[in-house]
């Protein structure tokens, strides 16, 4: 969605919902153009590998074998 300056100050709670829904707004004022959207929320520090991890070589089993573990298996 396209705006000037002015409109996206007078309906900024409009704009603000829009945005919030997943619509970009772009606001052009004086032959520059802005775009306003919702920042994407991170996946947290758990999730933040997710899906570039490849598991498709990894062996079956423990990566340590119990033998080599000594007095703390």
């Amino acid at each position: 969605m396209k705006t000037n300056i002015r409109a996206f100050q007078r309906d900024f709670p409009r704009m603000r919902r829009l945005a919030a829904a997943g619509t970009v707004i772009i606001v052009e004022a004086d032959d520059q153009a802005f775009e306003f959207r919702a920042r994407r929320r991170g996946p947290g520090v758990l999730g933040c590998m997710t899906g570039r991890a490849k598991l498709g070589k990894l062996r079956e089993g423990p990566a340590i074998p119990l033998e080599e573990w000594g007095p703390l298996a």
